[in-house]
């Protein structure tokens, strides 16, 4: 009976990989079929899969711009605009937009302003000037807080009253050379206009905002029934999308038509503030540091060695003007594709196409990114200092489609750490028990030019960062040497079909399915010729791109090495660690919060005089957080547990 029930459960089991094999054989080969393509005359593209199995369907557009297509002095802009892509057009966002009129030309007057005093005065004057008012801003009293409150207009008027007011002003401030005054400019009068002018831009800020309806896109979408209604920035392209009741396909056909036309960036300065918050809160991300400092040197030419979200330096610099410019350049109907699917008809979606999108202008379409990065020529090392625990990066430059040996290199990621039959899986993670946690092996930073494939592990208590990267190198020049099995190459081209079906199960992965086909292989056919590719890897294939790739010289390898703060005197207990803050949750957590608390939250955050203030505050945002229903305080895992 045993015997019997196992040779049925053996049967089923190949029952269901055959029919997972050939499922994802079936539904690649019908999936071109089903996509049915519409060109607008401006240029504009739109894919449509009609599936009727539910009422719903899935909207997306997705511009052909991430942070790539960016050159020094505007990186993180792609990022920015797609934040103030939700504020709003000339009919959303607003009760009246006339009125608006005169509050947006007289904040980017004054804000323009504030660049160029910046720029004059130098960063390095700059930020004394800025620790001189945060000093300031900590010795205000009761009554001046009460006074002050959130008001930035308020706050800079009494933080420029009391410097003025100074009969001498502190050493700190008065025997830095070249500080105050340097060759008759006096630069201590242009930061004072520099903080009135940023009071008065908040005030008059505060006096448009009679006007604005604060996020109207969201709630017309939410209360029309949208769901997963998101939008986010790669360094290859900015996608924007909702899962709706396909009834209001017509609204989401007009509102997004709405704000590729004519959208208006109010807000713009204070949003930038919000930004720069991000930009900010990654600093503070161990992982985000470690890896913006890998790949910046990684990459010698590639626009992939900046950060999505860009240098803080250039944050601080983008105006309004600057920003439409980009939008007008990138935002084109030329330079986008809509992909829509679910339960709607073809003749339908082409009609509202043409009423909603088909009058948007083209424009000059954008130059192609030229630059490629040369081939390395010797290994390229670094350290970050922090005070997370260590962690080690490794990266191989690599092609991508339609180079050929790209196929070979997506089967042999799997083979390393595909799961837990994976190598770096079996033999680091849980035989030697070198790591905390399975190594992951990935394709970065961007999918659409040469890029990186890339290792990071993080070694377990004794272990150190040279045990794990000795011990990967061994596992990579096995690959040289000796063939994978037949089973290992049958498994990874198993669970890479597996993920193809799943990702063609529903609205949703369709609609990047196709997404990714046009911006990474030119044309969403294109995917399913990469496959076909995937599919014919051999193990042959796999010792070839090993020895071609996986070698000295076009490597670059980062360690994070933990540094031991002081800690100041708190009682014998230890204070709160980046490490345990799940930065992500606490990034989101921020992010829900309204503009003007989020600024609050900055102001105190820069007026805190020492680390355990920042410790105490911190701990009063997280139980805040967490009683929302954010979960920001990691769990310490058992290994942790038992190193200490």
């Amino acid at each position: 009976m045993r015997g019997r029930r196992r040779t049925l459960i053996l049967m089923t089991s190949l029952l269901v990989v055959l029919g997972i094999l050939l499922s994802a054989q079936a539904q690649t080969q019908t999936l071109v079929d089903k996509v049915k393509e519409l060109k607008l005359k401006n240029g504009m593209r739109f894919l449509v899969v009609e599936r009727h199995e539910a009422p719903v369907v899935f909207g997306s557009v997705v511009y052909n711009v991430g942070s790539a297509n960016e050159w020094p002095n505007v990186t993180g802009i792609s990022h920015l605009l797609e934040h103030m892509m939700f504020k709003g057009t000339k009919l959303i966002g607003t009760t009246n937009y006339k009125k608006e009129i005169p509050y947006i030309k007289k904040t980017d007057e004054i804000g323009d302003e504030t660049i160029a005093l910046r720029r004059e005065m130098g960063e390095w004057r700059f930020k004394i000037f800025e620790d001189f008012s945060k000093n300031i801003i900590a010795q205000f009293t009761d009554a001046e807080n009460e006074r002050v409150a959130s008001n930035k207009y308020e706050q800079n008027k009494l933080i420029v009253e009391k410097i003025r007011a100074m009969k001498s002003l502190p050493d700190s401030i008065s025997s830095v050379p070249y500080l105050l005054e340097d060759q008759g400019v006096n630069y201590l009068d242009k930061y004072l206009k520099y903080k009135m002018d940023w009071g008065e831009l908040a005030r008059l800020l505060d006096e448009e905002r009679k006007y604005i309806v604060n996020n109207e896109i969201w709630e017309t979408y939410t209360n029309n029934g949208a769901k997963m209604l998101n939008a986010f920035t790669s360094n290859d392209f900015t996608f924007y999308f909702a899962y709706l009741p396909a009834n209001r396909l017509e609204l989401w056909m007009d509102i997004e038509s709405d704000r590729m036309n004519a959208p208006v960036f109010r807000e713009f300065w204070s949003e930038r503030d919000v930004v720069m918050e991000e930009r900010r809160l990654g600093e503070n991300d161990p992982d985000e540091v470690l890896s913006e400092s890998f790949f910046s040197a990684a990459f010698s030419a590639s626009p992939y060695k900046w950060p999505v979200v860009g240098w803080m330096s250039v944050l601080q610099t983008i105006d309004r003007k600057e920003l439409a410019a980009y939008h007008k350049k990138f935002y084109a109907p030329n330079n986008a594709v809509a992909i829509i699917v679910g339960d709607v008809d073809f003749a339908t979606v082409a009609k509202m196409a043409k009423r909603y999108f088909g009058a948007i202008s083209a424009q000059t379409p954008p130059e192609p990114i030229k630059t490629r990065e040369p081939e390395q020529s010797g290994e390229r090392r670094l350290v970050v200092e922090h005070t997370a625990n260590p962690k080690l990066m490794i990266g191989f430059h690599k092609p991508v489609f339609p180079h050929p040996d790209a196929a070979k290199f997506a089967v042999l990621e799997e083979v390393l750490a595909g799961g837990r039959s994976s190598r770096l899986y079996k033999s680091i993670f849980e035989e030697k028990e070198l790591t905390a946690r399975e190594p992951r092996v990935y394709d970065g930073p961007g999918q659409r030019y040469d890029n990186l494939m890339v290792i990071e592990a993080e070694p377990r208590d004794p272990h150190t960062l040279e045990e794990v990267e000795n011990a990967i190198y061994e596992e990579l020049d096995k690959l040289k040497t000796e063939p994978i099995t037949d089973r290992e190459l049958q498994r990874v081209k198993n669970q890479i079909d597996a993920m193809q079906i799943r990702q063609l199960g529903s609205n949703m992965g369709i609609v990047f399915q196709l997404a990714m086909g046009e911006l990474f292989f030119g044309n969403y056919k294109n995917i399913f010729t990469y496959y076909d590719r995937v599919k014919q890897v051999t193990k042959q294939d796999i010792m070839d791109i090993a020895k071609k790739y996986l070698v000295e010289k076009n490597r670059t390898v980062a360690y994070r090495v933990k540094k031991e703060e002081a800690k100041e005197a708190q009682g014998g207990e230890e204070g709160l660690n980046s490490e345990d803050i799940d930065q992500q949750a606490f990034r989101d957590y921020m992010m829900s919060l309204p503009q003007d608390e989020r600024l609050r939250i900055g102001q105190k955050l820069m007026s805190l005089k020492s680390e355990s203030e920042a410790q105490k505050y911190m701990m009063e945002l997280i139980k805040k957080a967490e009683a929302e229903g954010y979960h920001i305080m990691k769990k310490k895992s058992e290994e942790s547990k038992e190193a200490k």
